[in-house]
């Protein structure tokens, strides 16, 4: 799966089906890994604007493995977000998701279809059922307005990363509105998922972040290193280093003289701070604001506030119907983010129905600074089995639980 994505707000009326056909315009190619949190509010920098052109009421992101929108939209009108996984076009494939949301009754109410545009009678829209598990939505109210926050974790085996590219779009309609046939082409606008982006870069100027690692537990230190190079006579005054949204408590902020060029035409400067134990787990954005003579640059990358440890899943992304009971094995790597020893209880649970008969729990020590402690996994999963089904890790360490869990879909089309 390639991911390419578009978003849009302007749409044009004929009677009660409205036209999808144009392209949006303003629409901003490259979203940067951000966490938000689905509260149905819209707080300062917790959201990327997906277009420059809509009043800011729409937001596309992404972090690995999940796919991020938001949307405030009038009373009355659906939110309905078109994904184009591979960014190959919208009647290329059968990868062409819709998802149309409603609220109604206080809450968010979700229509979700595929389009299959590979038959040969034409395309075709194809009914399916989006768990809960995989559409996390939060909704709030304000004024006439009501305000959209979902994540989206894909079930396909290629997960949202950086480097992938799809297309998107995002409108809001009427509610019960038609949006026409299968057959009609929808414009989408693609996107790029990456980790680090500049703006207003001079003329031979580039720039690249240096990290030992991106991903840093609380109450860590984090730190960054910046190298700069030039061609011609770049010039800067000060560098500012500001965390953006939801980590702008959590971490320093500072000014400092820019740092002198050397006579390669280079320069580097380190970003560091330590993170506060209060600190939310999520990517997060650094923007450095490089200046002269009253002209901006902004250099925004992307890192992750950790937990003290990952789970790195090394099972089936997904299993087919089966008549018969079986046996799956895999095993899961309890991946240590800081730099001290950890020592820890694992524990693995899965569905009432379903039996684990090895890698339940087991205490586990990591010695290495970032190290991996692998730990075996057998489950069974019972005949005639057909659904989306949890598979839950903990790891209780001190004081300090973190868990993960993720899902498995079975027999799905």
């Amino acid at each position: 799966m390639t991911l390419g994505l578009f978003c849009a707000v302007a749409l044009a009326a004929t009677g009660d089906t409205f036209d999808l056909g144009d392209r949006p315009r303003g629409v901003h190619p490259v979203r940067l890994a951000l966490t938000p949190l689905l509260d149905g509010r819209l707080e300062d920098e917790e959201w990327e604007p997906l277009s420059s052109t809509d009043e800011a009421r729409t937001f596309f992101q992404w972090e690995p493995g999940s796919l991020y929108w938001a949307v405030r939209a009038p009373l009355g009108q659906d939110v309905v977000v078109s994904v184009d996984e591979s960014g190959d076009g919208w009647l290329v494939g059968s990868d062409g998701w819709e998802f149309r949301i409603a609220y109604a009754d206080n809450k968010p109410v979700l229509s979700a279809r595929r389009l299959d545009a590979t038959e040969p009678e034409g395309p075709a829209w194809v009914p399916v059922s989006v768990p809960p598990e995989a559409l996390r939505m939060a909704v709030g109210i304000e004024g006439e307005d009501w305000i959209l926050e979902s994540q989206w974790i894909p079930f396909e085996p290629v997960a949202p990363a950086a480097g992938r590219k799809m297309g998107v779009r995002i409108d809001t309609v009427p509610t019960g509105s038609d949006l026409g046939p299968a057959y009609l082409p929808r414009a989408l606008s693609f996107v790029s998922l990456q980790m680090d982006q500049g703006r207003n870069l001079p003329i031979g100027f580039s720039w690249r972040p240096e990290y030992m690692v991106r991903s840093v537990p609380v109450e860590d230190r984090f730190k960054v290193r910046f190298r700069f190079v030039r061609e011609g006579e770049v010039r800067f005054d000060q560098i500012e280093y500001r965390p953006e949204g939801l980590a702008a408590k959590e971490m320093t902020a500072g000014r400092l003289p820019f740092p002198e060029w050397n006579q390669k035409g280079q320069a580097s400067n380190v970003y560091e701070s330590a993170i506060s134990g209060s600190a939310r787990p999520g990517y997060r954005i650094l923007r450095s604001t490089l200046t002269h003579n009253g002209a901006a640059t902004e250099l925004r990358s992307s890192f992750r506030i950790a937990e003290l440890v990952d789970f790195d899943v090394n099972l089936p992304k997904s299993l087919p119907l089966s008549p018969e009971a079986r046996i799956i094995r895999g095993s899961v790597d309890v991946r240590s983010n800081g730099m001290k020893r950890v020592d820890g209880k694992f524990s693995f649970s899965v569905h009432p129905d379903w039996t684990v008969t090895r890698g339940r729990q087991t205490d586990f020590s990591i010695y290495h600074s970032r190290g991996v402690r692998k730990v075996p996994l057998e489950i069974i999963v019972p005949k005639d089995t057909m659904g989306v089904f949890p598979l839950m890790f903990q790891a209780v360490i001190g004081d300090k639980t973190v868990s993960r869990t993720i899902y498995l879909p079975v027999g799905q089309p």
